[in-house]
C-alpha cells in the first residue's frame, strides 16, 4: 500500500505521537514524584530513640527482731547454746567428754552421735589423775551407793543408762568419752555391767583394749559370752549371780570356769542384775576391793 498523501492524515500522525510522548512523560514524572514523596516520608519520620526503663521503687526490708530462748520459751539463754572453751578445743569428729546437764549436781550426758545421747552421772574425786570406771545399767539409781563408794576410794566413775538394743560398738564411744576427762588415767579402766548391760559390756570389752578389768552382775547369754571369752584373753573377770536366777547363774558359772585369766565368782543366794546390790549388802564392798586390787595396786 502506498503511503497516504492526505494532509489531514499526515497532521494526525504527529499529533498522536505527541500525545503518546506526553502520556509517557507524565508517567515518568508521576513515578519520580512518588519516589520523592516516599523518601520525604522516610526522612521526616524520626527513629525511635532508646529510653531508660524506670524501675519501681522498693522499700527497704523491715528489721527482723531476733529473740533469744528466754523471750521465746521463758528459759535463761545464758545456759543454752553457749560455747565451752574446753569443748571447742577438741578437733572435728572427736569424742567429747561427759557434758554437764545441770539437772543435778552430777548429771551428765554422753553424745554417741548427733542424734543420740545417754543420760548419766559423773563422780569425780578431787586430786590427781585417777583410774576410771564405767557403770552400765538400766537405771542410774539402781546402783545404790556403789558409785559413791568407788569415788570415795579414788576412782572417777561414769554411770550411764543404756537400753537392751544398745550396740556393743557404742561402748567404745562411752569409754572414749570417759578417758577424755583430764582427771582419768586412760591406762587403768574398769567396766561394770548389770543384767542385759552385762552382756553388752562383755561383748564390747572383748574387742576393746581400753578395758583392763570387767565385772558382770547377772549376765544372761551363756553361749554368746563363752564365744567372746577367748578375745577377752587373760584380763581379770569378776562375776556375780543369784542362785535363784537359773539363766544368769549358769552363764556366770560357765564363764568363771572357762576364763583363762583370774576370775572371781560371787554366788549370791538371790537377786538379779542391779538388785543383787540391794539384796547382798557385802557385794558392793567386795566389788570395790576387787577393782582397787586390779586397777590401783597393780
Amino acid at each position: 500500500m502506498q503511503p497516504s498523501h492526505d494532509p489531514l492524515v499526515q497532521r494526525a500522525r504527529p499529533l498522536g505521537s505527541c500525545i503518546r510522548r506526553l502520556i509517557f512523560s507524565s508517567l515518568i514524572v508521576a513515578s519520580m514524584l512518588l519516589l520523592a514523596g516516599c523518601r520525604f516520608l522516610r526522612q521526616s519520620t524520626p527513629a525511635i530513640a532508646p529510653t531508660a526503663t524506670i524501675m519501681p521503687r522498693h522499700d527497704p526490708m523491715p528489721t527482723v527482731e531476733v529473740l533469744d530462748s528466754e523471750a521465746l520459751y521463758g528459759q535463761d539463754s545464758r545456759s543454752i547454746g553457749q560455747t565451752s572453751p574446753g569443748l571447742a578445743s577438741f578437733p572435728a569428729g572427736a569424742v567429747l567428754p561427759p557434758v554437764l546437764t545441770g539437772d543435778s549436781e552430777r548429771g551428765v550426758i554422753v553424745l554417741l552421735d548427733s542424734n543420740t545421747f545417754l543420760r548419766g552421772e559423773l563422780f569425780q574425786p578431787d586430786g590427781q589423775r585417777r583410774p576410771g570406771i564405767l557403770l552400765l545399767g538400766a537405771d542410774v539409781s539402781g546402783w545404790g551407793p556403789l558409785p559413791e563408794r568407788l569415788s570415795q576410794h579414788g576412782f572417777v566413775v561414769l554411770v550411764l543408762e543404756i537400753w537392751p538394743l544398745t550396740q556393743a560398738r557404742d561402748v567404745e564411744t562411752m569409754l572414749q568419752s570417759l578417758i577424755s576427762l583430764p582427771s582419768v588415767d586412760a591406762g587403768s579402766i574398769g567396766v561394770i555391767g548389770a543384767d542385759f548391760a552385762a552382756d553388752i559390756a562383755a561383748l564390747a570389752c572383748a574387742v576393746n583394749s581400753l578395758c583392763d578389768a570387767l565385772a558382770l552382775l547377772g549376765p544372761r547369754s551363756r553361749d554368746t559370752l563363752l564365744n567372746m571369752l577367748p578375745s577377752y584373753g587373760e584380763r581379770p573377770l569378776w562375776l556375780a549371780a543369784g542362785q535363784d536366777d537359773v539363766e544368769s547363774f549358769s552363764a556366770a558359772s560357765a564363764l568363771a570356769r572357762a576364763a583363762t585369766g583370774e576370775a572371781r565368782l560371787f554366788e549370791a543366794s538371790a537377786g538379779r542384775g542391779q538388785a543383787l546390790l540391794q539384796l547382798q549388802p557385802d557385794l558392793a564392798d567386795e566389788l570395790v576391793s576387787w577393782m582397787q586390787r586390779h586397777l590401783q595396786d597393780r
